[in-house]
């Protein structure tokens, strides 16, 4: 891949705090990152810097190819101005570098049917919804066809219901346009749903760095594991109980089956939207499962059951052999 940025053992302190160290990652060109990491991980700060608002103590931000891109930082809150319609908000930065009116008529108006905002031209930010607003800060940037994208926590100010219809409008606005962008968030599952690669930033560090799915699938160490989700441990004695090796499984790779001479008992069984997720007691441990349907209730005995469709977790903390 071509690369276009380059982040090299970047640090930062605030006064005696570190607040990271030693971050280093690549951005290919016309790739979507996203960092994602606990509040106070330090991604405002990375991406603040990445944009030129701070200097690292240590490391640096190089710009492959040549030519230091032209970057836009997006803002949690997004700094519509309140006394300029969508219209003149858009059209802000191409009225300031001279456009003329046709011209700037003639870039705008494509954004407003894109971003479906054309009957909203003529409204000013405190008439928009969150998600509109959003949008509108969206397409000020990608107006000025920036060569680097920077979006600052863009699922903070949404209603839960919105926040994975925006990520995929995200994504899906990111490769029509061939903008590279960077985006941190907290927002785990939509980061992982839009991105082309993802950074986990726990304790001070890039734990890792990579494609989702093996992200989620082979994190390098238990922390990032369990950033990620639930992790349950399978020892010797639970192992040998269902047939495997000792090794790491999440939830969704439980299967359960109702017997009443089953070794292990439903504990707890929570409706959570798209999935039902279970507490089962075996062997003195309590195991957490996830299933589409229904397949038990609390108080229910129940047999175990391993799904060959979810591999267990590898990794530098996970052995390659591990429920083999």
């Amino acid at each position: 891949m071509d690369v276009l940025l380059r982040v090299e053992a970047l640090g930062k302190r605030f006064g005696t705090d570190t607040v990271f160290e030693g971050v280093s990652f690549d951005v290919d060109r016309g790739s979507l990152v996203s960092l994602v990491g606990p509040s106070g991980a330090g991604k405002t700060t990375l991406l603040h810097i990445i944009a030129g608002l701070q200097a690292p103590d240590s490391g640096t931000v190089g710009h492959v190819g040549g030519g230091k891109p032209q970057a836009i930082l997006v803002f949690q809150d997004y700094v519509l101005f309140p006394n300029m319609t969508v219209f003149q908000n858009i059209a802000f930065g191409l009225k300031a570098r001279g456009l003329s009116k046709s011209a700037i008529q003639a870039k705008v108006m494509p954004l407003l049917g894109y971003f479906h905002l054309e009957d909203r031209a003529g409204a000013y930010p405190a008439q928009l919804s969150g998600g509109q607003k959003q949008r509108v800060a969206i397409a000020r940037a990608m107006v000025l066809e920036p060569s680097l994208l920077l979006l600052d926590e863009p699922f903070a100010n949404l209603d839960r219901n919105l926040k994975m219809e925006t990520a995929l409008f995200i994504r899906s606005t990111q490769r029509a346009f061939g903008i590279t962008t960077i985006c941190v968030t907290h927002d785990l599952q939509e980061a992982l749903a839009m991105s082309d690669r993802i950074g986990i930033m726990l304790g001070g560090r890039l734990r890792q760095f990579a494609a989702p799915l093996e992200v989620y699938r082979r994190p390098v160490d238990m922390d990032t594991a369990r950033f990620l989700g639930p992790v349950n441990t399978i020892g010797h004695s639970l192992a040998r109980l269902l047939g495997l090796e000792t090794c790491w499984l999440r939830p969704e790779a439980l299967r359960l089956q109702r017997d009443a001479d089953g070794p292990g008992t439903v504990t707890a069984a929570h409706f959570a939207g798209h999935y039902l997720s279970y507490t089962v007691r075996v062997l003195d441990q309590d195991l957490a499962v996830y299933a589409l349907e229904p397949m038990a209730q609390p108080g229910d005995r129940v047999r175990i059951h391993v799904s060959n469709q979810y591999p267990p977790l590898m990794g530098d903390a996970f052995p390659e052999d591990s429920c083999a």
